[in-house]
């Protein structure tokens, strides 16, 4: 059972360090739509993919070795659950729990910051999805002033 309780510390470990890592990226994007550097988004997204695929995969282990030593204990999948079944005594349970409290305390952190960012993000994308139909509009506004009032599609004949 130590293993098991190592094993699930080690995924949170795992967990943390690949979530700092698209909490890195999700930064990156934000720099870049503030200073509009539009051409490095391109990159980010495709580096965001690949770190979020092995962010599902991690996340999947986890929720399966959390389950697998939850079912040995007797309890729920659950930090809170699991830590409160581990049985007290050797060094080695101790290390494992010591390992899994410290390790899902910075998860819950991390996935806070993620959110934090994720929403400024997309507060981001908004503001610059609606300053490019502004900037559209008033544009369209300025070519149709440029020919004359004339509507888009129509021939002026005038010589």
């Amino acid at each position: 059972m130590s293993e098991s309780v190592l094993l699930l510390g080690n995924t949170l470990k795992k967990q943390n360090e690949i979530l700092t890592e698209l909490l890195d990226i999700i930064l990156k994007q934000r720099d870049a739509l503030k200073e509009g550097r539009h051409a490095d988004l391109q990159t980010l997204m495709s580096e965001l993919r690949h770190v979020s695929v092995r962010c599902q995969a991690i996340e999947t282990k986890r929720a399966r070795t959390a389950e697998e030593l939850a079912g040995a204990l007797g309890c729920e999948p659950t930090v809170s659950e699991i830590l409160r079944a581990l049985p007290e005594g050797s060094e080695e349970s101790a290390e494992g729990r010591s390992l899994i409290e410290e390790e899902s305390k910075k998860l819950i952190q991390i996935v806070q910051r993620l959110k934090i960012e994720m929403s400024l993000i997309s507060r981001l994308m908004d503001e610059a999805k609606s300053l490019n139909e502004m900037l559209i509009s008033e544009w369209q506004k300025l070519s149709l002033k440029a020919i004359g009032g004339a509507a888009l599609g129509t021939f002026d004949a005038k010589i």
